[in-house]
């Protein structure tokens, strides 16, 4: 698994974002793999400055969906938010009530969004966003779609999760690619992590341990039928799921 998860291609090396990822290179459970060059997750864009916007349009992204809160836009706005070369989606995958509600919840450890607090209650009242979310990026079957929160971490790593299931890709290599963050984000100099985080492995425990992403998949398997039953159940139609699955798999070389 190792070799796939750090395969050469998949990191795309910026000077100021840390996390991008290319979705490519995937195995899936029916003998296939995702495509290369159609899917980047990605940490905030905000102090991208001119030569790493002009790589990722010169990688062929021509959609950026921004996944953060309108107060985050406000603090750091997009450097693509007014682009005339690509097209950019504001669909914030949250809303300041739910978040306000989840920061009132009690704390027990240091990853303060714990899947029981956390993630599966994103997925369970985030409904309209994540379709809004997934059908912006099945409606763009020409180009390159990148997707990011600020870390690409917690919404960007949901959202991840959801594509690798509509292909097939299996749930282990689904929260590998989860915690791959930790090699990434270790490095970040945006929000550097408290002092004793020395290694990206003291890193994943803190912040993306697998067992979040883990948990969060059996909680759309208990409460929808698994992810896809879930994609359904917020609002895709078979044909936007079906445009996914064709954007995430089928070669361009035909």
């Amino acid at each position: 698994m190792e070799n796939i998860l750090l395969d050469p291609r998949r990191h795309i090396k910026l000077k100021n974002a840390f996390n991008v990822r290319d979705l490519g290179g995937y195995p899936t459970q029916d003998g296939n793999i995702t495509q290369w060059g159609r899917f980047l997750r990605s940490d905030g864009l905000h102090r991208l400055d001119a030569a790493d916007q002009q790589l990722l349009v010169d990688y062929g992204v021509g959609l950026v969906v921004d996944l953060r809160l309108p107060m985050e836009l406000k603090s750091s706005p997009n450097v693509f938010q007014n682009s005339t070369v690509l097209d950019y989606h504001h669909c914030s995958f949250l809303d300041e009530a739910l978040l306000k509600y989840i920061e009132e919840q009690p704390v027990e450890d240091r990853t303060h969004l714990r899947a029981d607090k956390g993630y599966c209650l994103w997925l369970d009242h985030c409904h309209q966003s994540v379709r809004e979310i997934l059908i912006s990026l099945a409606e763009n079957q020409d180009s390159v779609s990148l997707y990011h929160c600020s870390g690409g971490k917690d919404r960007t790593g949901l959202i991840t999760a959801l594509l690798l299931s509509i292909a097939g890709v299996d749930a282990d290599l689904i929260v590998a690619d989860y915690a791959l963050t930790a090699r990434f984000n270790i490095h970040s100099t945006f929000k550097p992590p408290e002092p004793d985080i020395k290694t990206w492995q003291d890193y994943e425990v803190a912040y993306c341990p697998s067992s979040l992403m883990h948990e969060s998949l059996n909680h759309l398997q208990q409460v929808y039928g698994g992810a896809v039953p879930y994609i359904h159940h917020v609002g895709l139609t078979e044909k936007q799921i079906s445009m996914l699955k064709k954007r995430l798999l089928e070669s361009s070389e035909k």
